[in-house]
């Protein structure tokens, strides 16, 4: 059985709607970590500066699943 092109551009959709909320995710991961390390005194500061990167790495990498699932995004034409 082959898939249809409805069938494919659904499935990307899909795949799209998971990887933009993981993004968001991300993104709303980051923002709480840079609020909650921004007050924190010198001797935290290496502890802060290690978590803000590695949300920051979490962040961009959700963005770049994103940007390869937006190419993969299949041709669409309209019925007349």
């Amino acid at each position: 059985m082959t898939t249809g092109p409805i069938e494919t551009f659904a499935q990307w959709q899909r795949e799209h709607a998971a990887a933009l909320e993981e993004l968001q995710d991300a993104q709303r991961t980051y923002h709480r970590t840079v609020a909650a390390t921004a007050f924190q005194g010198m001797a935290d500061e290496p502890s802060a500066e290690e978590m803000r990167r590695a949300s920051l790495e979490a962040l961009d990498a959700a963005r770049i699943k994103l940007d390869e699932v937006r190419a993969r995004r299949p041709e669409t034409t309209e019925a007349t």
